[in-house]
């Protein structure tokens, strides 16, 4: 429901109303309908954008016209709408001066959260001293059903609020003044910079044959939008807090919210759980099932329902929710037995001799016995599932229940029936220049890696990160074997172990002179509050040359990239005697090896469908606890065009895109089969004229 001026100036106690009226015209804030209370918005408006005297009452007059009789206030405006933008170049280091961006991103057909998804909005940054002075001007409101502010009404001459202005005190030639400044300093479509600012990062993407740089930009539309959701009740969105010191340098939104800027939060939330791995807990507890998957909250909810607890209208709406409730039951079930899985792949493996003792003669058999004998065990493993269901006082009630029995056993029996299956053989490319080979890095350890993928996301890295390290490792190799063999790493897929995303403030460097005109120490002109990530990962790389990867071990550990994402990158400690590096030149060798991953970990896959905008996000999002809001690519405010101090020879402004992936767990990789894995696990960069997306690899 959208809340009216005119409720809000009906409050009785002075500092709730005081405190709900500055809130209400705030920019963060949900937008406040002003019908029929025009003279009382602009009123609020200019209160608020006047420091002295101290305001007691937001609605007072007097002291609003204050503002408007005072000719200096009227040049400072005037001053600063040359400094409005769409995109904001001085977010986060405010150093960045003397530029404004005006622009929206290029037309595209492809399918991610941009600017375009968001009502535009203009912002302003410049000089911090008098940034109040554009509140009136720019914090937005509701009138006649559409969203306004004071900048657009006087530019397109609202005869109302002309005459609230007069109203107010505002003479006839400052109102020609501020006009005449409008329609001047304020392009209707385009003004970007002619040069790249010192300050203003760059990065660069292989792009037609050569190189394209891009400076990354902050949409302000986007910003906005956010803080609005991050305070609406409604919005099923996670947030989290970035912090930026100086603030008012930095624009008049991030001074609104004194540097305390609202993000989407969405890390990945894993940790390594040796407690499900038979391999690491058989010596503590013996744990030979994983009864938390059979017992917890959400699938004793599934099986109520497949009991027939409140059952839907119609018989379709039945059978297609049984569908997926038996789909989260056989996924259940495979996952109650990832533990015999896990050990079992362990000493196939790694040839381990290690002695298993139990008193139950199926986790021996399962272990140790023929693989394709494995669906013999059906009956003593249902048997088990069942004694599982009744350690547990709240899944008690669902142990050999009349209405489970059937429907249990026979997911038991298809996980049964994809364990004692071999991979099918795939026939593979004896020319091995058209052969596909990988390069798979286990257990790579990332510490210090920007947790910020974009200005708008806190959680995975950047795909365009990933992508980077990955093309770097493929220039540092090429570049050592010198003519020997070529590569070209086409894709990668991701693996994550282990995340932990921490806040850490840390010194910026020295570049600010103590004295100016002598010699003197620089010294650190602030602290930057931001977050990072530790990471454990594996990235499986997809190839095309004309040699043999598997020839060239030695070249591969030696070009190995060193950062990642702004982070150190790390082999595994050498006392894990964990085999660090491998390469293949057959699918089948490279599944057997991956197909046994923990099941801690998740896989991240790209997924088709994809959101639109903000609303879109929070549906995909609740409908799909799978899914995970990613930074996935840029797109362009402009075609590529030379600019001076550009890193390449075509540079262009673009702002951060945002998509959704997909969350694969470890066993769904391993029931889903080679083919499957192959064909949507791998992350590819896609080019065009508006866009540099990584995206699925649909080779």
């Amino acid at each position: 429901m959208i809340m009216k001026l005119k409720d809000l100036l009906t409050i009785e106690n002075d500092i709730e109303r005081q405190a709900i009226l500055k809130k209400a015209f705030m920019p963060y804030s949900e937008l406040i309908d002003v019908d029929g209370n025009e003279l009382n918005a602009l009123t609020i408006l200019l209160n608020l954008s006047l420091s002295k005297p101290e305001c007691n009452n937001w609605s007072d007059n007097v002291r609003a016209k204050q503002y408007l009789f005072n000719s200096d206030h009227i040049d400072i405006v005037c001053n600063e709408i040359k400094w409005l933008h769409t995109h904001n170049l001085k977010f986060p280091d405010c150093r960045v001066k003397e530029q404004r961006l005006i622009a929206s991103p290029l037309a595209c057909e492809t399918s991610f959260i941009s600017s375009t998804s968001v009502t535009s909005s203009f912002g302003w940054s410049h000089n911090s001293a008098v940034y109040k002075h554009t509140v009136w001007l720019l914090n937005p409101f509701i009138w006649q059903g559409e969203m306004w502010c004071l900048l657009d009404l006087i530019r397109y001459e609202e005869t109302l609020w002309l005459k609230c202005l007069k109203q107010l005190g505002l003479s006839a030639s400052s109102l020609r003044q501020l006009k005449a400044v409008i329609s001047r300093d304020l392009p209707e479509l385009h003004e970007l910079p002619s040069e790249v600012d010192r300050f203003s990062k760059q990065l660069r993407f292989p792009w037609n044959n050569d190189y394209l740089s891009i400076t990354p930009v902050v949409s302000h539309s986007i910003q906005t939008e956010l803080e609005r959701l991050a305070r609406d009740a409604h919005s099923t969105l996670k947030f989290t807090t970035a912090t930026f010191p100086n603030s008012p340098s930095i624009g008049n939104l991030c001074a609104s919210v004194g540097g305390n800027m609202r993000v989407l939060n969405y890390p990945l939330g894993i940790t390594a759980e040796f407690g499900k791995s038979f391999v690491s807990s058989k010596n503590k507890k013996g744990v030979f099932f994983d009864d938390y998957q059979l017992t917890n909250a959400k699938f004793c909810k599934v099986l109520s329902h497949l009991c027939g607890a409140e059952p839907l209208t119609t018989v379709k709406q039945q059978r297609h929710v049984r569908y997926y409730q038996l789909q989260i039951a056989r996924k259940q079930i495979a996952l109650w037995l990832l533990p015999l899985i896990e050990v079992k792949d362990h000493i196939d493996s790694e040839c381990d001799v290690m002695s298993i003792e139990s008193g139950n003669p199926a986790v021996q058999q399962f272990i140790y016995g023929d693989e394709s004998k494995i669906i013999d065990l059906l009956k003593p493993l249902n048997q088990q599932l069942h004694l599982s269901l009744q350690s547990n006082y709240y899944s008690s009630r669902y142990a050999y229940h009349a209405k489970l029995l059937a429907p249990l056993k026979r997911q038991l029996k298809w996980v049964l029936d994809q364990l004692s299956q071999p991979e099918k053989p795939r026939v593979e490319s004896e020319n091995s220049s058209e052969q596909e080979l990988f390069i798979y890095l286990k257990s790579l350890r990332v510490e210090d890696a920007n947790a910020m993928s974009c200005p708008y996301l806190c959680g995975t890295l950047s795909l365009t990160s990933i992508w980077g390290f990955v093309h770097h490792y493929q220039r540092q190799l090429n570049k050592l074997l010198d003519g020997e063999a070529e590569f070209d790493f086409q894709s990668f897929a991701i693996f994550y172990r282990e995340e932990n995303v921490k806040s850490t403030t840390k010194l910026t460097e020295p570049s600010v002179l103590e004295a100016k005109r002598t010699i003197s120490n620089a010294k650190r002109p602030t602290i930057l509050a931001t977050k990072y990530s530790d990471l454990i990962m594996d990235i499986v790389i997809k190839v095309k040359g004309t040699g043999r990867i598997t020839d060239y071990g030695k070249q591969l550990k030696t070009t190995l990239p060193s950062q990642l994402a702004g982070g150190t990158v790390f082999q595994p400690q050498l006392h894990s005697g964990i085999k660090w590096l491998s390469s293949y030149s057959s699918q089948s060798d490279l599944f057997y090896r991956i197909k046994s991953l923990p099941a801690s970990g998740t896989w991240l896959f790209p997924e088709v469908n994809q959101p639109t905008s903000f609303a879109e996000l929070d549906i995909f999002l609740s409908k799909d606890e799978s899914l995970i809001p990613i930074s996935n690519g840029f797109h362009l405010l402009e075609p590529p065009i030379e600019r001076k101090n550009a890193l390449t020879s075509v540079h262009a402004y673009a702002e951060n895109t945002i998509s959704v992936a997909k969350c694969v767990n470890a066993i769904d990789v391993r029931f889903s089969g080679r083919d499957h894995f192959f064909k949507q696990a791998f992350w590819k960069q896609e080019n065009n004229e508006t866009t540099i997306l990584i995206q699925k690899d649909k080779n």
